[in-house]
């Protein structure tokens, strides 16, 4: 119905292309988080300038998402993806010229280019894989390819503790044999090796995708689904409740998930990998239940549940008691907050394809109105991270609990609506 039905299609193939854009995305955005710190000595960045790294990058998707829609509902699906590759190479290779001239400006401009790109990224992929083949399992789809993403977001805190450090020369003593000079010199190159060769990568992937043959999705012909009361379809985006309470969803947990991040960062190095680790674990599970026709809204509540029960115990069992190891300090009760990355596993995917559910050719608007939302990355952790360094971490979690709060109640009543039918 949304796909052409060739049955010469190999998706094995679709999806490995698709898959891998995924685990690009993933793995640069968190190699963001990882190597604030590098970016702040290069850039000689004031505390509030490094927030704005952050601010550059997600705030792109809440600026470009609605232009990409309209440009890729006229160019299509593939070559949307085409274009989200090559601004990401981009955007990549202009971390080299900014590094190296050591401008705040050529690092935000850098960012935001390859901001755009992931922009576009976003709003082609996500619907793309959803309306792919079977119909009805959008969600599962879904969190099967989105599990890359999590791959790669696993894998950035390895690489920049482990391969780039070994690549740009610097040793764990090398913060007291180096001259202030040529430990700048090494951390310059920490900064761009990894971005040369994730640019070279996109380049790559773009001419995959550009040489390939993706199946042809055509939306236009496909009207929305109506309610049993109406003559014709509504007309604007805001009349159709799933998608702008999915936004607000979205935009509440990417805010969450990030700000989780940078408070498990702050407080433990080791730890964040296993948080990242277990949101890829549970994209692969959650892909396995929806497979199986377990209903997307009860996985979205039960998971809303279960972060906010792991938040509340959080906040009861943490005294700041930390205990001394042979690497240094580290606080038990973080391996509580670790297990919320399981949690995080199947928002995306379930929250965006409930989003779409039902849009036909307004699908892509609807793409678009949900990617913006990925601006809460950037908003939530600014409140939450000011909050907890103001006053106290009582001020800030009732944020996160809130967002996981919303989840709940989008999988209850935000994402329902009377329809002839639809997907689930």
């Amino acid at each position: 119905m949304y796909t052409n039905n060739n049955n010469s299609i190999n998706y094995t193939k679709v999806f490995l292309v698709l898959s891998t854009l995924f685990f690009m995305w993933g793995l640069i955005t968190v190699l963001n988080i990882a190597l604030i710190d590098e970016l702040r000595d290069v850039f000689k960045l004031s505390y509030e300038e490094s927030l704005s790294v952050n601010l550059a990058l997600y705030s792109t998707y809440f600026v470009v998402a609605l232009p990409a829609g309209a440009i890729i509902n006229k160019v299509g699906f593939r070559k949307g993806i085409i274009i989200g590759s090559g601004l990401a190479s981009l955007g990549c290779f202009l971390f080299y010229p900014a590094a190296g001239s050591h401008s705040f400006y050529k690092l935000i401009l850098a960012l935001f280019v390859l901001g755009s790109g992931f922009t576009f990224l976003q709003v082609a992929s996500n619907p793309y894989v959803a309306l792919l083949g079977m119909r009805g399992k959008g969600a599962a789809k879904l969190s099967f390819v989105q599990a890359f993403n999590s791959m790669g977001a696993f894998l950035a805190p390895i690489l920049a503790g482990g391969l780039f450090l070994s690549i740009a020369g610097i040793k764990p003593d090398s913060f007291s044999t180096m001259s202030p000079d040529e430990l700048m010199h090494h951390k310059i190159l920490f900064v761009q090796l990894p971005y040369i060769l994730f640019g070279s990568i996109w380049f790559l992937l773009m001419l995959i995708v550009l040489l390939s043959e993706l199946p042809k999705i055509s939306l236009q012909d496909q009207q929305p689904l109506i309610r049993n009361n109406e003559a014709e379809p509504r007309k604007f985006i805001i009349q159709y409740p799933q998608v702008i309470n999915g936004a607000l969803t979205l935009f509440l947990y990417v805010g969450a998930e990030v700000s989780l991040a940078y408070y498990i960062s702050m407080k433990s190095d080791e730890l964040i990998s296993y948080y990242w680790g277990l949101a890829l674990l549970g994209r692969f599970i959650g892909a396995g239940l929806l497979f199986v026709a377990t209903s997307p809204r009860k996985l979205m509540k039960f998971s809303g549940s279960l972060a906010i029960f792991l938040l509340v115990l959080y906040l009861i069992v943490n005294n700041d008691d930390h205990y001394l190891t042979a690497e240094g300090t580290y606080d038990p009760a973080l391996y509580i907050l670790v297990f919320v990355g399981l949690c995080n596993s199947i928002v995306w995917p379930t929250v965006f394809t409930m989003g779409i559910d039902g849009m036909g050719k307004y699908s892509m608007k609807a793409s678009s109105v949900l990617v913006m939302s990925v601006f809460g990355g950037a908003v939530v952790p600014f409140i939450f991270i000011n909050l907890l360094t103001e006053y106290s971490i009582i001020s800030a979690f009732p944020i996160l609990i809130i967002a996981y709060a919303f989840l709940i109640w989008f999988g209850s009543k935000g994402s329902v609506y009377e329809k002839k039918n639809n997907f689930y």
